[in-house]
């Protein structure tokens, strides 16, 4: 597909970015670099700057403070880049080249980057909704509203055992009592992790303190004075909840490019220079679909690096640049409580062309997906020595 956004550079092209993550602030620097002399203009809903996504579970429990959660702003001191920080944008006018931001000012751009990320999802649960105790897990705000509310008596929940509900879950243990994890699928982790792996995982988790129920998720919720006092579970099951933090997962915000008409299916549909089929719209970062290159499906891949991999070829492309961007492949590195693990690539394959390969002893689990004689994916959990090496092989 080929989605070209050829026009002539002036000398005071107008660029907007709206969010200021990890492929919008790549795509400013690229943009900066690319030509000198237009003016940026970077548009955020959040209340602070550029950040870490990553770190916040650290701040959450303390390791991280606030001051070095941040990397950096993105802006250069050149008096024609402006950030406009808890700035939301309503709407696009594609034919008049223009955004609408909440409180109806009109911004006009000619190069739009749309970098917005994605939006927790919260499934429906009965009486789960607006009370002062509920919280998600995706962005700062979040984890700077969870700390000052959390107390050291209070037992939280965690609905969500995958990637984030588990840092949330870590973070959680440092300032509450107890902290249970509901996860509907029968391990924590399902998406990167087999029922091997996921038991270390899970074992070591709960030696520190952390209770797991899996096939199991929160039905209902019970509250008093506008707080949520108890959850009940599928099973029946009745927990004293304190604080509720739910973490199933996310979902791509396309909103925005949606109703702009660019072309969306899981996430926003781009070329290889990241453009929208609507003229001057670029998108990049976790709204948009990737190819995955070890399998050719389009996929959502919400990885740091492929965030900023795209946000440098939109920005490059947006100021008349020649980057392209083919395609990722997964890739996590996360701790629990000390337990280090790593996947790369194809993890969970039902095709008997795959090859699984299991090496296991005490102290480390690794998971070998070839095909070929090609190492496809691989996950590691406890010893992760070689993962660079493996990574590279995938490559």
């Amino acid at each position: 597909m080929t989605m070209g956004n050829a026009s002539a550079q002036t000398k005071e092209t107008r660029y907007i970015i709206v969010g200021n993550g990890a492929a919008g602030a790549a795509a400013l620097r690229e943009i900066r670099a690319t030509d000198p002399a237009g003016r940026i203009t970077m548009l955020t809903e959040e209340a602070y700057d550029a950040y870490s996504r990553p770190l916040i579970s650290y701040y959450l429990k303390g390791r991280v403070p606030m001051d070095k959660i941040g990397y950096g702003s993105p802006l250069p001191p050149d008096g024609h880049t402006e950030m406009r920080l808890s700035t939301r944008v309503e709407g696009i006018d594609p034919q008049a080249h223009t955004l609408q931001l909440e409180g109806g000012e009109i911004l006009p751009y000619d190069k739009l980057l749309l970098a917005t990320g994605s939006v927790p999802f919260v499934p429906p649960m009965e009486g789960v909704g607006g009370q002062e105790n509920v919280f998600t897990f995706l962005d700062l705000a979040n984890a700077v509203r969870i700390r000052a509310y959390a107390k050291p008596d209070m037992k939280a929940v965690v609905v969500g055992g995958g990637l984030i509900g588990m840092k949330a879950a870590e973070g959680l243990h440092e300032l509450c009592a107890s902290v249970t994890v509901c996860e509907l699928a029968d391990r924590i982790l399902p998406t990167i992790l087999d029922e091997r792996a996921a038991g270390r995982v899970r074992r070591h988790v709960e030696a520190h303190g952390i209770a797991i129920l899996t096939g199991d998720t929160v039905a209902r919720a019970e509250s008093e004075d506008n707080s949520l006092r108890r959850v009940v579970l599928r099973s029946g099951a009745v927990l004293d909840c304190d604080l509720l933090v739910v973490a199933v997962g996310v979902r791509p915000n396309v909103t925005l490019a949606r109703a702009a008409g660019c072309t969306v299916g899981r996430g926003v549909r781009t070329g290889r220079d990241l453009s929208t089929d609507v003229p001057d719209i670029w998108a990049a970062g976790d709204c948009t679909e990737s190819i995955d290159l070890l399998d050719g499906t389009s996929k959502i891949l919400a990885l740091w690096p492929n965030a900023v991999a795209q946000g440098r070829t939109a920005g490059s492309a947006m100021a008349g640049g020649d980057r392209t961007f083919d395609g990722a492949f997964a890739m996590n590195a996360i701790d629990f409580f000390g337990l280090r693990m790593v996947t790369s690539g194809l993890l969970q394959v039902e095709d008997p062309a795959y090859r699984i390969e299991i090496r296991e002893d005490d102290g480390s689990y690794r998971r070998f997906v070839v095909r070929d004689n090609l190492l496809r994916g691989y996950c590691l959990v406890g010893d992760i020595d070689r993962a660079g090496i493996y990574t590279t092989l995938i490559r």
